[in-house]
């Protein structure tokens, strides 16, 4: 995406181009991956999860509100996370959702989360302006800036994606044990396991 951005289309990677869209596009494919699990037993974790990459969203759309105000984009990022902090710990849901935080904080897939989260964070660091301004002197140019610091943020969201699409898999999974085997199956810390029962 970079690469059509600079070499190709000479997008200068501004609001509309190749890289935001794309991160835009993981960005709400990863919500709603996670709002579409089919995990009964975590609708409560889904939606905070779903919430999460939904405000994300949002200020990654700033620029569509800017024709407003700069901040209109914290309306809908406030309404989202309302929504999805009321339904994950809403009374019926609560402690279904806290043991799914639980089994998630421990799963493989948090893990790829968390790095991704890390590396989102090196990208904010690493494209400050007045970093780039340090180094490159006169020949500052705010493309060499902007590459550096979206190429970063669209691995960042790459990872992302693809764990969002290793839970939705394996939640699909564990669903289609539990209504075929004799024994329920729940998905737990990303994998899928059997419930025994007591002799």
């Amino acid at each position: 995406m970079i690469w059509l951005d600079i070499a190709v289309f000479q997008t200068q990677i501004l609001e509309i181009s190749f890289t935001e869209v794309s991160q835009e596009l993981m960005l709400f494919a990863c919500a709603l991956l996670f709002g579409c699990a089919p995990n009964k037993d975590g609708r409560g974790f889904n939606f905070l999860a779903a919430g999460f990459f939904g405000c994300l969203l949002m200020r990654e759309l700033d620029g569509l509100f800017d024709p407003i105000s700069h901040s209109a984009w914290c309306a809908p990022f406030l309404m989202i996370a309302g929504v999805a902090l009321f339904k994950g710990f809403r009374k019926p849901n609560r402690a279904q959702t806290l043991a799914q935080l639980e089994a998630f904080f421990a799963s493989p897939i948090f893990a790829t989360m968390s790095t991704g989260f890390a590396i989102l964070l090196f990208s904010r660091v690493f494209g400050m302006g007045s970093l780039w301004h340090l180094v490159l002197g006169e020949g500052y140019e705010r493309l060499a800036k902007t590459t550096v610091e979206e190429g970063i943020e669209l691995l960042a969201y790459s990872m992302w994606f693809a764990a969002s699409i290793e839970y939705f898999v394996r939640a699909r999974n564990a669903m289609q044990l539990s209504q075929r085997a004799p024994i329920p199956a729940v998905f737990v810390s990303g994998q899928t396991s059997p419930v025994r029962r007591a002799a």
